[in-house]
């Protein structure tokens, strides 16, 4: 067994077109707030951005010229604080309002999430926890069903 126990994802950083034009955007509508602006050195120009208690859970760094855009990772998925569908179907109507792409809408039996797309290409996930973490629940739960992504409305 490895002594290594990862608690949870720290933080992510992604390569973007325009690091001040993309915090923007994850301050507007994940409601994320920046930390920090990189001066000289390697991260010159990025931009640190943090949910709340972190120093940062996004950072943004500038892409090279020609890169290819959100194909680095699948995506990357944001647990909401809540655990109310109600809530979750606030954060769709909000994005619809703020022109959001929204890719699709997928019902994991543990979670419900929405698949959306930053500026960048991008996807994120905000999904509503419904099996609880503690106790081993929503693994056994996924377990159970075998990855389930059905999609789904809100």
């Amino acid at each position: 067994m490895s002594p290594i126990r990862i608690e949870r994802i720290a933080h992510v950083v992604l390569y973007v077109r325009d690091p001040e034009a993309s915090a923007r955007w994850y301050c507007e509508v994940l409601n994320m707030k920046i930390t920090a602006r990189a001066g000289d050195g390697p991260y010159k120009g990025g931009v640190f951005l943090s949910f709340g208690e972190s120093d940062h859970d996004v950072a943004l760094f500038k892409a090279e010229e020609g890169a290819s855009k959100g194909k680095e990772f699948e995506h990357i998925g944001f647990q909401l604080a809540s655990t109310s569908m109600e809530d979750l179907r606030r954060n769709h109507e909000f994005f619809q309002q703020r022109g959001v792409k929204i890719a699709e809408i997928l019902d994991h039996g543990v979670s419900v999430g929405i698949y959306f797309y930053d500026p960048d290409g991008h996807m994120l996930e905000v999904f509503c926890q419904r099996v609880p973490l503690a106790g081993g629940a929503s693994q056994a739960e996924l377990n159970r069903n075998q990855g389930q992504a059905d999609p789904t409305t809100l």
